[in-house]
């Protein structure tokens, strides 16, 4: 059964979701490289012997997590970048320290470990809030940087790259302030697309009040008048549609005797039953009281005669094991004309209907 929303809007993206799919990417891209440079490099270098497994390792776990377990993602993230911190303080250092002068040491830097301080950097904005992610990442390159330059002014002829380590810690502060404007922009992207979901399900709810039944959750009057007026201008020998409008017999005496609330139960019961025996694409509208009307597009009169001649056997049963009390359903059932206006064929499925009261209710009158 076609409910009666309008067309929704467009739902933002999901920036975290983004920010997992990034890091997953750029760890498919690395850990093929970190591979090939143990392979290549390990023999000759201990820090690359030693440090690139586990590197390489926590890597690969943290995608995992990124894919399968992402509400782990958080911890994680915060988990690993600390222990990534420490690593490239620590193989910085050592390399620094194995050099015979500062030229060889800060050589060994490049590219990975002073690029690994800028990959931190980003990672820490991704999976943190704006400031706590700005402290962190100052709090880390000031350390790195400080430790560098105290263990390159131990080497011959240091002063030198003691001013280039110096300078790459300001190029640090400035990629930092950076990256301060672009996680604020995505702040207010984030704000922005927040605020488009709450005016869409606000939008939502506005259609539901305007097109939908309060008491039964299906289509409305108004709802029925504009798909009547939209199947008028489709109707042709190809395309019949079939409409049918069924009011409860003695329905005023379920009210007197049962009370309004079991009415009202009645009219939902009614409500369900009908909306499982409809189509997908027809419209079932309560256009007031115990009456109703079924808008079934593709449906010929003799189609339209058997769906309510379904309907009419199950109501009366549905009703006893659901509420207790036997109501039966009198039906009218025509098909619309090409460009009839709303209210004419209302007004005459509508007598058809009468017609089937007339004749003692319970019964499909076309």
């Amino acid at each position: 059964m076609r409910r009666a929303d309008g067309p929704s809007l467009p739902r933002g993206g999901d920036l975290a979701g983004l920010a997992r799919r990034v890091v997953v990417l750029g760890i498919a891209v690395g850990a093929p490289i970190i591979t090939v440079t143990w392979f290549r490099e390990g023999s000759s270098d201990p820090w690359v012997r030693w440090g690139y497994p586990p590197l390489g390792a926590a890597l690969v776990v943290f995608a995992w997590i990124l894919v399968r377990k992402q509400q782990w993602a958080i911890r994680a993230a915060l988990t690993i970048l600390v222990l990534l911190e420490a690593l490239w303080i620590v193989i910085a250092t050592g390399r620094i320290a194995d050099a015979p002068d500062a030229e060889t040491a800060w050589a060994s830097l490049l590219p990975t470990p002073l690029l690994g301080v800028v990959v931190c950097l980003i990672v820490g904005f991704l999976f943190q809030r704006t400031r706590t992610a700005l402290v962190h990442g100052l709090v880390f390159a000031v350390l790195f940087t400080a430790v560098v330059a105290a263990t390159l002014s131990r080497l011959p002829d240091s002063g030198d790259y003691l001013w280039v380590s110096t300078r790459y810690g300001v190029y640090l502060g400035v990629y930092l302030v950076l990256l301060l404007v672009l996680s604020r922009a995505k702040e207010h992207v984030t704000a922005a697309v927040a605020d488009a979901a709450r005016a869409d399900a606000t939008a939502s709810q506005l259609r539901d009040m305007a097109y939908l039944d309060e008491l039964t959750g299906i289509a409305n009057r108004r709802r029925l008048l504009d798909e009547l007026g939209f199947q008028s201008g489709l109707v042709s020998d190809s395309h019949p549609v079939g409409v049918v409008y069924f009011d409860l017999d003695h329905f005023k005496q379920v009210n007197d005797a049962f009370g309004h609330d079991l009415g009202d139960r009645v009219l939902r019961v009614v409500a369900e039953v009908a909306g499982r025996t409809v189509r997908e694409g027809d419209v079932l509208a309560r256009i007031g009281g115990e009456e109703f009307v079924l808008v079934a597009p593709a449906t010929d009169h003799g189609q339209a005669v058997q769906l309510a001649e379904r309907l009419r056997q199950a109501l009366p049963q549905e009703l006893a094991v659901a509420v207790g009390v036997r109501v039966t359903a009198s039906f009218g059932v025509t098909e619309l004309r090409p460009g009839e206006p709303a209210l004419s064929v209302l007004r005459r499925v509508d007598e058809l209907m009468y017609g089937a009261k007339a004749q003692g209710r319970d019964r499909v009158h076309s």
